[in-house]
């Protein structure tokens, strides 16, 4: 497995505390399963720290496991033959990824870079084969946290059709507010319009829009959410 390690610039092995353990049981799938299946999968887990700008995985590399983000936010993006970047999604804490590679075998699909300062768990491929030889059963946990990603993926699909384009811009700036915990979201307007599938200048118009409502503060790639109740209220 060191191989992958070449992505990282900083890697810190480090056993889980509280502090971790309480970010991860924020996760509604983490927090639903039992108690034996938890300690199983965070028995072997690892603690990984990415600087802003490292490479967890790329498109085409191996399983390497499943990870939860513990605190930061990652980028998942696609690049095309140009050299071009497409925001797809960002991951913010307690968010659990990695599984498709679990049920297919197949390699990763997309890039994901550290976006910030990144701590996260890592539980390895080896671990979880040796977990799943062992209790099958646990096929079906993992199902649920699959499925739970093809849940939000038609909702995605429901909101580009039915949405204005300020209804996606708030509804997607209210959703990294909630998963992140943070006011101040490190992304671009490039980033925000890769993510709901517009221009950048009607992202630009839209956030200058909200700006002058006062929901919203512009920064030098960061929007910072002034008042979380008026951007629901746009949604």
């Amino acid at each position: 497995m060191a191989w992958i390690y070449a992505h990282y610039s900083n890697v810190k092995d480090k056993h889980l505390n509280e502090q971790d353990l309480s970010v991860i049981n924020q996760d509604k799938w983490f927090k639903n399963r039992t108690q034996i299946f938890r300690d199983k999968l965070v028995k072997n887990a690892k603690l990984i720290t990415l600087n802003a700008g490292d490479a967890l995985f790329l498109r085409g590399d191996e399983n390497t496991g499943l990870y939860c983000v513990i605190n930061g936010v990652l980028r998942v993006s696609g690049v095309n033959s140009q050299g071009k970047e497409a925001v797809l999604s960002f991951v913010t804490s307690a968010m659990w990824f990695g599984e498709v590679a679990l049920f297919d075998g197949g390699q990763r699909t997309h890039d994901v870079y550290a976006q910030t300062t990144v701590r996260l768990l890592h539980v390895p491929e080896r671990a979880l084969s040796l977990l799943l030889q062992e209790h099958p059963a646990y096929w079906h946990d993992f199902g649920l946290l699959l499925t739970n990603k093809v849940r939000n993926l038609f909702d995605s699909l429901e909101d580009h059709a039915l949405l204005t384009a300020k209804q996606k811009v708030s509804k997607r700036l209210c959703m990294l507010y909630q998963s992140s915990h943070q006011s101040c979201l490190p992304l671009t307007q490039q980033q925000l319009a890769d993510m709901t599938y517009l221009t950048r200048q009607t992202i630009n118009q839209i956030l200058q829009s909200l700006q002058a409502d006062s929901i919203i503060n512009l920064k030098y790639q960061l929007i910072e959410i002034v008042d979380i109740d008026k951007l629901q209220s746009q949604c």
